[in-house]
């Protein structure tokens, strides 16, 4: 019964972030009924009273001196699947840092940063807009799972003095 019981729970775990009309979504949402019928059931506010309601990413729009816009994203943001997004968390907390507050001290180092990597290329840099996308999270039961997206460009390199 406690092998079922993981297996079930393992499921749960991978299976929650698809929509809510996918064929997996329902699966686990099936033995869940009875709890939700009998009142067993609490909502994830009692664990989270203010679960978090808007991802956030960062992506940087970078210009060379050929013309050329290229679009960069963090390692966590590239990496397709949930095991390579486990695989860098690292990078995960330092974009979570770049949104906290004080976290504005680290554009023009992400900047620089973009900038090196350019050289190493042997490209060279024109400017750079810092973009931090935000999508809104809808409840669980609704099928759409993310509201639109919107971004606002949130530093510009190099820093154009007015």
């Amino acid at each position: 019964m406690t092998d079922l019981l993981i297996l079930w729970l393992l499921l749960f775990l991978w299976c929650w972030d698809h929509p809510a009309d996918h064929a997996l979504r329902r699966l686990i949402l099936l033995p869940a009924r009875p709890l939700v019928y009998l009142g067993l059931w609490h909502s994830w506010a009692m664990f989270a009273p203010h679960p978090v309601n808007l991802n956030r990413r960062l992506v940087a729009l970078v210009t060379f001196a050929d013309g050329v816009r290229e679009q960069w994203e963090p390692l966590s943001a590239t990496a397709g699947r949930t095991w390579h997004r486990m695989l860098f968390v690292r990078s995960f907390k330092f974009e979570f840092s770049l949104f906290s507050p004080g976290g504005e001290r680290l554009y023009r180092p992400v900047c620089e940063f973009l900038v090196e990597e350019a050289l190493c290329a042997g490209r060279v840099v024109q400017s750079i807009e810092l973009i931090r996308l935000t999508q809104p999270v809808n409840s669980w039961a609704d099928a759409e799972r993310f509201g639109p997206e919107r971004a606002d460009v949130i530093f510009q390199w190099p820093v154009v003095s007015a």
